[in-house]
């Protein structure tokens, strides 16, 4: 019997110097975790407000939105101009932005190589709204005559 109790103690022995050594870990998982809950870091707008890319040629630099208003920067990265230019977004928004010359908001109907013009959509209320929209870049290689659609993804949260 007095061998049993022996065991017995060295088993608990154990089992309380382990939770002494490793239990601050726990306790410090549990107090981050809380921490980061409270200030809800995992909303995706704190971690990346704008991820815009299209497959090549073409790059957005910068997205905004302004009460019914969202506004794309594009820059063509091709080596040559492109024209006929149609832009669009559906997701949230669902517009298409008015490229042709002499328009509200000066949209390009031409793009030089390495230029970069604003694009801007009619929505509905954007204010603090988280938008995932799929774009939709419609244009006519100016060298070849040959038309082309770029499709390309934009998510974007406003800051603040």
């Amino acid at each position: 019997m007095m061998l049993k109790r022996r065991r017995s103690g060295k088993k608990a022995q154990a089992a309380m110097e382990y939770l002494h050594t490793y239990g601050w870990v726990f306790l410090t998982a549990i107090v981050i975790g809380s921490v980061l809950i409270y200030h809800n870091v995992s909303n995706a707008k704190y971690v990346v407000p704008l991820e815009c890319k299209f497959l090549s040629g073409l790059n957005c630099v910068d997205a905004g939105t302004e009460e019914t208003l969202l506004s794309l920067a594009v820059i063509n990265e091709f080596n040559f101009a492109i024209s006929n230019i149609s832009v669009s977004v559906s997701g949230t928004c669902n517009s298409t932005a008015n490229t042709s010359d002499g328009n509200i908001y000066s949209n390009p109907n031409v793009m030089l190589e390495n230029q970069q013009y604003t694009f801007i959509f009619e929505c509905q209320n954007l204010t603090n709204m988280r938008l995932s929209e799929t774009i939709s870049l419609g244009y006519v290689n100016v060298e070849t005559g040959e038309q082309h659609v770029k499709v390309g993804k934009l998510e974007f949260s406003p800051t603040g």
